[in-house]
């Protein structure tokens, strides 16, 4: 047995993935005198693949590939069942690198270039169990990036769905107008159902577009002259198939007044976002109530429901983005779990806020039913618009007129 040779490692096998050749010699070469079996792949997809099909002893990747990012290939493996386990350690290039890729799930990390002395010696460490941990400022340093990628990858997904969407529904209003010729009874039923689906997707494809945007504060509100006893009137109307649907009563009571100066579209998502939520809790029979005050400056619209309500552990959870409720009894499928966290940035964006009160903490004035549910509260500064509001405060894209 040679020089740098360990019974313990002895055999081992290690995948090199780095899209530079002659480094890939170089850790051959290196680990190779060491004893050590090397596997490499100069791709991050292939290595994906090679890893998958060869479950090495531990896998080197390079944080500089062609085809794929190091670290998006670092969380692959990572989040890959059967590679879960395997020592995972980048080949990087300053402390900066180190810390990141620690904290995106790496098991180590050894420095370029390459210390032919000690490279060897170091890769058996980590076969042989050494762990290297991120710092705090690696951590933080990973969920930036982490929280930038996220945030780039939902806006690009909401452009995507909104392309096709916009024309879905432009058709759908043709077919349902008659104008092209006229429907049977089971046609035009078929044309709204799927009518209303496509204002479901809109209405997820606006949520994704809108969180993204908003996250990364690029969504500014665009105020103008706003009716909001019409709007909530129309967010209702609109909602209409879906509480019928479920054998609810939907039920808006709002009074009168000036209009105000709030972003339509935007405010029209959060409030359809509210009342879906309580209409997607409610008991199949039961009542759902959105109400419309003015008072001391502020516009309140209140939405009362008869569901299971909310527990006071997860008050502030439904508001964190991809959060889903816990329900006891009726299973409810998983929606996107960005509803209420968009409704919440558009009220905050508007200078406003969104109160949840679970049971509600008191009854609606006028009405013999009891809310025993949820009573969520959006409320904005009531700002007096200079102009007379536009006759549709709906929103601007084609696809969102329901």
């Amino acid at each position: 047995m040679g020089p740098g040779w360990d019974e313990a490692t002895m055999g081992q096998r290690v995948l090199c993935i780095d899209g530079d050749a002659p480094r890939r010699q170089q850790v051959r070469a290196l680990l190779h005198a060491g004893g050590l079996s090397v596997e490499e792949s100069g791709t991050g997809l292939e290595g994906l693949s090679r890893a998958r099909s060869l479950t090495p002893d531990l896998v080197l990747v390079g944080t500089g590939l062609p085809d794929i990012e190091g670290l998006d290939l670092l969380a692959r493996v990572k989040a890959d069942r059967a590679l879960r386990d395997v020592p995972l350690v980048a080949l990087g290039r300053d402390a900066g690198e180190r810390e990141v890729a620690l904290a995106a799930g790496c098991d180590g990390f050894l420095a370029r270039p390459i210390d032919p002395a000690t490279f060897a010696e170091e890769v058996k460490a980590y076969l042989a169990g050494r762990r290297d941990r991120a710092g705090a400022e690696g951590g933080r340093a990973w969920l930036d990036e982490l929280e930038r990628r996220r945030t780039a990858f939902m806006h690009d997904l909401a452009h995507e769905l909104s392309t096709p969407l916009t024309p879905l529904a432009g058709y759908l209003k043709i077919l349902h107008s008659e104008r092209i010729g006229p429907l049977s009874a089971q046609q035009r039923k078929v044309v709204e159902s799927m009518a209303s689906a496509v204002v479901k997707l809109t209405r997820i494809v606006d949520n994704l577009s809108d969180f993204a945007l908003l996250r990364a504060g690029e969504s500014a509100i665009n105020p103008a002259a706003v009716d909001p006893e019409a709007l909530v009137t129309q967010v209702v109307e609109d909602l209409k198939a879906p509480a019928r649907d479920a054998r609810l009563h939907l039920e808006v009571r709002a009074g009168a007044g000036p209009a105000l100066l709030a972003d339509p579209r935007k405010l029209r998502q959060a409030l359809m976002n509210v009342v879906s939520n309580a209409i997607k809790f409610s008991p199949h029979g039961g009542e759902v109530l959105v109400e419309v005050t003015r008072e001391a400056g502020l516009l309140r619209v209140s939405v009362y429901d008869q569901g299971p309500g909310v527990a006071a552990s997860e008050l502030e959870g439904i508001f964190e983005p991809f959060h889903h409720r816990v329900t006891v009894g009726e299973a409810r499928p998983p929606g996107s779990g960005l509803g209420l966290p968009v409704a919440r940035r558009i009220a905050e964006a508007h200078g406003g806020r969104i109160v949840v009160e679970s049971p509600p903490h008191s009854q609606p004035a006028v009405g013999a039913h009891h809310f025993t549910g949820s009573r969520f509260i959006v409320e904005i500064p009531a700002r007096p618009a200079q102009s007379p509001p536009s006759p549709s405060p709906a929103p601007a894209r084609a696809s969102g007129q329901g």
